[in-house]
């Protein structure tokens, strides 16, 4: 298989992951019961996870030590995010496993930008943390949670559109 057909491949799996992510809640949970909606978190990480397997096989060239490092690091949160339910950091390990994703993923996205790569997706994925941490300022894990979890879910998106219109060379 050719260059060009695994980053489409890896585009279209982050756009429907990212679609799933945003419909299930209305769409799919409502009619499933425990444990059935893990499985469709695991599908949808997984999905998001070809994608970022993508974006490095398309920008690794371009990238530096910042970019691999921030790559591994939201690797390790997206595993960590899966195996957050056995509790390994207490009551708190989902929230430390999505900051070490989101951190990897904005460490990772300041080198993409710098590599004039993936822009709007790393810009996406920046707002996301920023937002974030607005939230936690102010202690809403509500509204300003959600928009952050958007900015995330739509930096994926982009990052798959992208993907589709690769022409197949490494940056």
């Amino acid at each position: 298989m050719d260059d060009r057909s695994v980053l489409r491949l890896a585009g279209g799996a982050t756009i429907i992951g990212a679609v799933i992510d945003i419909v299930a809640p209305f769409v799919i949970y409502p009619h499933l019961v425990e444990p059935q909606p893990h499985l469709v978190y695991v599908a949808i990480d997984l999905l998001l996870m070809f994608g970022m397997l993508g974006v490095w096989s398309a920008s690794q060239r371009a990238a530096s030590p910042l970019g691999l490092a921030g790559f591994v690091l939201a690797l390790l949160g997206l595993m960590l995010v899966r195996t957050s339910s056995a509790r390994m950091f207490g009551e708190a390990s989902y929230m430390i496993a999505s900051s070490v994703w989101s951190i990897g993923m904005v460490v990772w996205a300041v080198d993409l930008l710098r590599a004039k790569t993936f822009r709007i997706a790393a810009g996406l994925w920046i707002v996301a943390l920023v937002i974030g941490l607005v939230g936690v300022a102010l202690k809403d894990h509500g509204p300003v949670a959600h928009v952050a979890k958007m900015s995330f879910i739509l930096g994926f998106i982009a990052a798959g559109v992208d993907l589709i219109k690769a022409r197949g060379e490494p940056a």
